[in-house]
């Protein structure tokens, strides 16, 4: 039994000593072995890459044959990429280890990143740009490398940053306000950028072409003009500015901004005087502004009828410079005031936009409440006048509230009074308003629309009774010898009764004559069970072909435009 332990020591012993010498012989003598060359084999045979801009996120893949150690050792792999006869290795365009930990024999790169690791290299698109790749095979203290040269072409993406402590972000170049690039208006790239931002006087800040420090810094020369590595660029005043910038001439411009405005026929002062933007900070300007009317409106600069800011057509809100949008085709015009009231304007002027949006102002919106949990916005519908656009199915124990806030943290209003109830067609009344947090209750199930007026201090309120109304236009009387049945509401939204109704006879249901609910062009008006259309051109319904009695159930949208119907022989 000891014999046959010793002989199994002796084997894994044996065992160890040679996988080390196979696997680890990092105890050779350095000098001992040879580490070859790996072969270059892809990107392709004539060694040339077209980047793609559509195709931004798709790889570019290098390739190559293995290196050897002739002791068996471990080879790490590095691509780089440099300009031709480079004269500082060290600090390549782009170093990329290989895949797998940088064991395989390929590395890939998207053709986003290859193109912009160019640009940031000072290389133009749309040129032959002459490299050359390597692969570095490192193994121990051992390096050996092998080029070859490569051509690529690059795409058009290139992008301008300000970075200095005379902007808005500062000195760090990872927060560079980034410069909106200039198009025509057919969609084709200028060399043209611009940024509305504010700038402190006696401060510097350069121009990069990218948001990393190994990005290309271009200053000004003695002359004024766009340099690489030039001085940096200072303005005598602080304030904000247009600042401009055509890298094709390489010429910087700026334009002071004392004041952007609104001016026009549905401001107050109409074309005589403007209502003031104020600046809020990196490109955007924003005030709450009163348009007293409907009508045209443009936005200019500092009080004067320069740097004047339109709307382009056919747009989603984008604005333009007049100027720029003549010299380069656009079609464009004054904005158009659809609606009076008071809105928060917000003129957007950055790289990802500009554009100008406007919203109701938080003083000019008006919402009803119920049991603090349903929020029913109202549309302005004049200064100061708001009405529901869909009325509001409510119950006697339905607690409601008008407040300026949708969360109810507003101004709040109660009414100084009690609802009716009423059997006309339409039960309508008025009634006071007063700031109150107390809630108020209809005095029936319905469904209601509102209409408030915050100038008078007044709530509107009405709802409909709906009738059936049952007649036969071929007997003596015709319409006038009409049955008239009115329809009992049930929360939500519905309206039924009974009725005896009469074969081949006519029917409608009416709230004479605001609410007319028939056939329409995709109305069905002999069926039993379908929809009816809210509109006085509708035809008739004719759905009767046995007398007897029935019950008639609708029930209607919020707005009243449409209904479902059923009715049911008893």
């Amino acid at each position: 039994m000891k014999v046959k332990n010793i002989h199994l020591i002796m084997a894994l012993l044996i065992g160890l000593v040679t996988w080390s010498c196979e696997e680890e012989s990092n105890l050779e003598p350095e000098g001992n072995w040879e580490l070859s060359a790996p072969t270059l084999t892809q990107p392709n045979s004539d060694n040339k890459i077209i980047l793609d801009e559509n195709t931004p996120f798709s790889n570019v893949e290098f390739k190559w044959d293995a290196a050897k150690s002739s002791a068996g050792y471990g080879v790490y792999y590095d691509v780089l990429i440099d300009s031709l006869n480079a004269e500082d290795p060290n600090h390549p365009i782009l170093s990329l280890p290989a895949n797998n930990g940088g064991k395989s024999n390929d590395v890939t790169i998207t053709v986003s990143e290859l193109n912009q690791a160019l640009y940031m290299a000072g290389y133009k698109p749309g040129e032959d740009i002459q490299v050359q790749w390597s692969v570095k095979a490192s193994c121990l203290s051992k390096t050996v490398l092998n080029t070859a040269p490569l051509t690529v072409v690059r795409y058009d993406d290139d992008h301008l940053y300000l970075c200095g402590s005379a902007t808005e972000t500062g000195n760090n170049i990872s927060n560079a306000i980034w410069m909106k690039r200039l198009k025509n208006a057919q969609g084709d790239k200028l060399n043209l950028y611009e940024s509305y931002t504010q700038l402190k006087a006696n401060e510097d800040f350069m121009v990069y072409n990218g948001r990393s420090e190994n990005a290309i810094a271009y200053g000004l020369n003695d002359e004024g003009e766009l340099v690489r590595g030039g001085q940096a660029i200072r303005v005598d005043s602080e304030g904000i500015y247009r600042i401009s910038i055509d890298f094709d001439a390489m010429s910087i411009s700026f334009f002071k901004i004392d004041r952007l405005a609104l001016i026009g026929d549905a401001l107050t002062g109409a074309w005589e005087s403007d209502e003031a933007l104020n600046y809020k900070g990196m490109g955007v300007w924003q005030a709450d502004i009163n348009f007293v009317k409907t009508g045209s409106y443009i936005i200019r600069a500092n009080n004067d009828w320069q740097g004047l800011i339109k709307e382009v057509d056919a747009s989603n809100h984008e604005v333009i410079l007049e100027d720029f949008g003549t010299a380069y085709g656009y079609t464009f015009d004054n904005f158009q005031q659809e609606e009076a009231g008071y809105y928060t304007v917000t003129l957007t002027m950055t790289a990802n936009k500009y554009t100008l949006d406007l919203e109701k102002a938080p003083e000019q919106r008006i919402y009803i409440i119920t049991n603090n949990t349903d929020v029913y916005e109202m549309t302005m519908i004049g200064d100061g006048l708001f009405a529901t656009t869909s009325y509001i199915a409510l119950q006697t124990s339905d607690q409601i509230l008008i407040n300026t806030q949708d969360d109810g943290n507003g101004i709040s209003y109660s009414i100084l009074g009690a609802m009716e109830q009423g059997d006309a067609d339409k039960v309508e009344g008025t009634i006071s308003l007063e700031e109150s947090n107390l809630f108020f209750s209809p005095a029936i199930d319905q469904a209601y629309g509102f209409v408030v007026d915050i100038k008078t201090g007044e709530l509107k309120w009405h709802y409909y009774n709906l009738k059936l109304f049952h007649w036969d236009n071929d007997a003596e009387g015709g319409w006038d010898a009409k049955s008239e049945t009115k329809l009992s509401y049930t929360h939500p939204y519905t309206f039924s009764s009974t009725a005896d109704l009469q074969a081949n006879f006519e029917s409608k249901i009416f709230s004479p004559w605001e609410i007319q609910f028939g056939a329409g062009s995709s109305d069905n008006s002999t069926a039993l069970t379908g929809t009816v259309t809210n509109d006085s051109g509708a035809s008739n319904l004719s759905n009767i072909t046995t007398s007897g009695s029935y019950n008639i159930t609708l029930t209607v949208a919020p707005d009243f435009s449409t209904a479902n119907y059923t009715f049911t022989a008893q």
